[in-house]
């Protein structure tokens, strides 16, 4: 079996900690906003005039998306981030780590074969 929950990747700016969940819908908006397939993403860290704007959305969107999923856990209202807040953070002392955490959230969230299960589950539609 598979487990389809992304997990959470945790960051600090400002001295808070975040986490940071790519979900389908965290896919789904970058691949709209940034008119890539997902499997590209690493391509907008390469274009040096764009990267600090890709890196702030990108954060303030995968940030958001945790945000979301902590609220319907618990049901708290969702306090969002938004991008001039995040930009406050970025620095070229955190820059490539920042980077980094969004291609391992990315990483944490593709789902994972489970160890334990010899096959994968058949999905069927009634």
């Amino acid at each position: 079996m598979s487990d389809l929950r992304p997990r959470g990747t945790k960051i600090t700016l400002g001295g808070k900690a975040y986490g940071m969940r790519f979900t389908l819908n965290a896919i789904d908006d970058i691949q709209e906003h940034f008119d890539i397939d997902i499997s590209d993403i690493g391509e907008l860290f390469s274009d040096s005039r764009n990267r600090i704007k890709s890196l702030r959305y990108l954060l303030t969107l995968l940030i958001n998306e945790d945000i979301d999923c902590v609220a319907d856990e618990t049901g708290e209202a969702p306090k969002h981030l938004d991008e001039r807040y995040v930009g406050r953070y970025i620095d070229a002392t955190n820059m490539q780590n920042l980077m980094g955490s969004i291609m391992q959230s990315f990483s944490d969230g593709t789902p994972r074969r489970d160890e334990e299960a010899g096959d994968v589950p058949n999905a069927t539609s009634e």
